[in-house]
Order: C-alpha cells, then sequence, then structure tokens
C-alpha cells in the first residue's frame, strides 16, 4: 500500500463525519423547533382550558342554585298541603264527634219531648185529652210562646207546675238545633279544604316535576333512583308513621314542638358563623360519625335546610337551627358539639353534628337514600339533597365517592 492512500482514506473519514454531525445537527434542529412550538400552543390552551373548567363550575353552581331555588318553593308547597291534609282530617272529625253529640242530643230531646207529654196528659183530668195533645203538638213542633198564651188556667197550671221538664225539652231542642248548625257549617269548611287540597296538590305535583327536571340535567340515572325510592316509600310506610323526621311530621303539631322548645331545649341565638366553618364542620362531623368521604351529602343536607345558616328560622313544623331539627328530635338527638356543656339546637357547632349522627342513625353511609329520608319524609326530600351533593361533588372534582345521582 503506498503513501497516498492513507492520506486519501484519512480526508475521506474526516469527511464523513463531518457529513455525520452535520446530518444530527439538522435532525436536531427542527425537533427543538417542534418542542417550542408545541410549548407555545399549549400554553395558548391552558387559558382556554381554565375558561372552559370555569364555566362548566358555574354552571354546577348554576344548577346547585336553581336546584335549591325549586326545593324551597316545593317545601313551601309541602307545608301548605301538610296544612290542608291536616285542615281536612280535622274537620272530619269534629264531624264524626258532632254526629255523635246529635245522636245523644236527639234521644235526649225525645225523652224530654216524651216525658212532659206524659206528665200534662196524665194531670189534666179534665176538658178534651185530644184538645190538650193538640195544643202539646204545637208547643213541642212549632214555634213556642210560652205559657202566656194559654187561655185555659187549668192547662197553664198543669204546664207551669212542670215547667222544669218544659224548660229541659227546651234546652234539648235548641242544642240539637246548634248542633246541626255545626254540623252544617263544618261540611262547608270541609268541602273547601278539600278544593285548596287539590288545588296544592296539583301545585305540589307541578313543581316536583320542575325540581326532577332539574335534576335530571346532573345525571342520567333519575329513573333509577325513583324506583329506589318507590321501594324504600312502600317499605318504610309503617315505620315511618311511628317515628317523625328530623325536620317534621308524624302526629306531633307545631303547637307542641314550640311549647318543647320554650321549656325542654336550648334555643339560643348563636355567633355569626363563616361558610368556610361551616365546610370545615360538615368534613370533621362527616368524619366522626364515618362517612368521611361523603360529606358532600351532609354540606347538601345544610344548604337545602337553611342555605348554611342564613335561614335558620322556624319552620311551620316547629323545626328550627341551621339544620332544622324539630324540638322533639332535638331532645333526644340533640349533641354538644364544641363540648360547652349546652346543646343549642340554633348552633352549628350543635347541629351539624347533630345532623351527621342522625343520619348514621338513619342509615348513612350504606343507604343514602333511607338516610335522607328518615331525615325528611318526602321522596322529593331525597332527590334535592342528592342533586346538591353531586354538585358540590363535582365542583370539588372529587372521583372518589359518588355520583349521587
Amino acid at each position: 500500500m503506498s503513501v497516498g492512500q492513507p492520506k486519501a482514506s484519512v480526508i475521506l473519514g474526516v469527511l464523513s463525519l463531518a457529513f455525520v454531525y452535520a446530518g444530527a445537527a439538522g435532525a436536531q434542529g427542527p425537533a427543538q423547533g417542534a418542542t417550542e412550538d408545541a410549548s407555545v400552543a399549549g400554553s395558548a390552551r391552558m387559558p382556554m382550558l381554565e375558561a372552559k373548567i370555569s364555566d362548566q363550575d358555574a354552571a354546577l353552581r348554576d344548577s346547585i342554585r336553581e336546584i335549591s331555588t325549586v326545593g324551597a318553593e316545593l317545601d313551601r308547597t309541602q307545608s301548605r298541603a301538610d296544612s290542608a291534609r291536616a285542615r281536612v282530617g280535622d274537620l272530619v272529625r269534629q264531624t264524626r264527634q258532632l254526629k255523635r253529640q246529635i245522636a245523644e242530643q236527639d234521644a235526649a230531646f225525645r225523652e224530654a219531648q216524651a216525658r212532659y207529654r206524659d206528665q200534662a196528659l196524665a194531670a189534666y183530668k179534665g176538658g178534651s185529652l185530644e184538645g190538650l195533645a193538640d195544643l202539646l203538638d204545637g208547643w213541642f213542633f212549632g214555634s213556642w210562646q210560652g205559657v202566656a198564651g194559654v187561655d185555659d188556667p187549668l192547662v197553664a197550671r198543669i204546664l207551669l207546675d212542670s215547667r222544669q221538664d218544659l224548660a229541659a225539652f227546651q234546652e234539648s231542642r235548641q242544642t240539637l238545633r246548634n248542633t246541626q248548625r255545626q254540623i252544617s257549617q263544618r261540611r262547608r269548611d270541609y268541602n273547601a279544604a278539600m278544593r285548596e287540597q287539590r288545588v296544592v296538590t296539583t301545585d305540589l305535583r307541578r313543581r316536583e316535576q320542575a325540581l326532577d327536571e332539574s335534576i335530571d340535567r346532573l345525571s342520567n340515572n333519575n329513573a333509577r333512583t325513583e324506583a329506589r325510592l318507590h321501594k324504600l316509600e312502600a317499605a318504610e310506610r309503617t315505620r315511618i308513621q311511628k317515628s317523625p323526621a328530623a325536620t317534621g311530621g308524624g302526629e306531633v303539631g307545631s303547637g307542641y314542638e314550640r311549647e318543647v322548645a320554650r321549656d325542654e331545649i336550648v334555643a339560643s341565638a348563636a355567633e355569626p358563623t363563616s361558610r368556610e366553618r361551616y365546610m370545615e364542620l360538615y368534613k370533621t362531623s362527616a368524619e366522626t360519625y364515618g362517612f368521611g368521604p361523603d360529606w358532600y351529602i351532609l354540606a347538601a343536607v345544610g344548604k337545602v335546610e337553611s342555605n348554611h345558616g342564613q335561614n335558620p328560622g322556624t319552620s311551620y313544623a316547629g323545626a328550627m337551627g341551621p339544620m332544622q331539627f324539630i324540638p322533639s328530635t332535638w331532645e333526644t338527638s340533640g349533641v354538644d358539639g364544641n363540648g360547652d356543656g349546652v346543646a343549642n339546637v340554633m348552633d352549628p357547632e350543635d347541629a351539624i353534628p347533630a345532623a351527621a349522627r342522625y343520619l348514621k342513625a338513619g342509615g348513612a353511609p350504606q343507604d343514602w337514600y333511607r338516610a335522607l329520608y328518615s331525615y325528611n319524609h318526602a321522596d322529593w326530600y331525597v332527590k334535592k339533597v342528592l342533586a346538591v351533593a353531586e354538585g358540590y361533588r363535582r365542583l370539588a372534582k372529587d372521583n372518589g365517592v359518588g355520583p349521587y345521582v
């Protein structure tokens, strides 16, 4: 091999390396440019994505407000329906009682009539018995004017001698007439109450449909929810009738509840509590009673019942406080959540743990339908709370629990 060949090989090798490096540099240049372009495009998409998420969150908040508003209207309509139903029931019971009274009074009236007639006929020895009978019939069944209208002194004496029996007869007759008038008035009241009940029931059904439509925008499983609630309602009907809900129902009335609130429980105004503190109480209370991950449902109860303490006033059924406990239920289910020695139904530090405890006793977290139904015996209430809870869960972007609807 000549000396010239190695030199040529070296030159070719150097040129080859130069081409390799040049190719590598060319290949690397476009890749970096593509990365930079992608980074610019990504940074441009981020505000769009954030805006979309913000819009979704705003839509969720609107849904929660809509469901809460429709639910509040439904709650008021339910109150009216319950009042109308109670009024009808009272009128039915009053009418039955008056009918029993009128039967007793009618018997007393006829007894007094027969006794006085017998005494008058037996005492009247002379004259025409037929004429005396006609006279008595006129007094008994016509317009009685008193003994002053009697011309025969003997008849007047007989009637005056038995005036005690005559007074008893007249009293029985008047009582009977008064009771008959009361029954007529009760019938008119009953018909009016029935008309009101029909109107309110129609309104209730319309508002329930509006609630379902609002919930349908959050869920495709509303039919499943309806089926579950129908089964629960059938199974629970007997037990529920015997146990009042936390928020009202059963056989106790608002008058009784006000009496309990006045004499048996603490219902003192509490210090203002921030929304952030409410959220902390929902989380810690749910954790304490064994359903920490599902604290959204407890928060939804607070939203539905009082808008997190904004409307803690007394309801038609006597329920009060941020979680709307009726006093008779609070008396047995109240909790001293802040350890100050007092279970105050108006204090969220006590009321929220009590609500968590009540839901736990009702079946949470294994059966939220049953637990919420025990809190308020209405299927629309269960749906409303679960829908609000679902909205809260989605706002939190929490896929570890739910969906609730």
